[in-house]
């Protein structure tokens, strides 16, 4: 599967990120403010998007974090 960057865009107290995943797989995350992504180790994390809404990012906008082309 291939992984899909997602803003998350919910409206809460807490600080949102966008968050790269993989299925149910959460492989890292870019904290808000940052174009740095944070990658976790070995296992991949779950994680559940019940009750929180987010938008996939656009090719061009994952390039854009990233700072390269796609």
């Amino acid at each position: 599967m291939a992984e899909r960057y997602r803003q998350e865009i919910t409206d809460w107290e807490y600080t949102n990120h966008i968050y790269i995943t993989d299925g149910r797989m959460l492989l890292g995350y870019v904290p808000r403010g940052s174009k740095k992504e944070v990658r976790f180790t070995l296992p991949k994390k779950q994680w559940s998007v019940s009750r929180r809404k987010f938008r996939d990012l656009s090719k061009k906008e994952v390039s854009e974090l990233k700072g390269c082309n796609i």
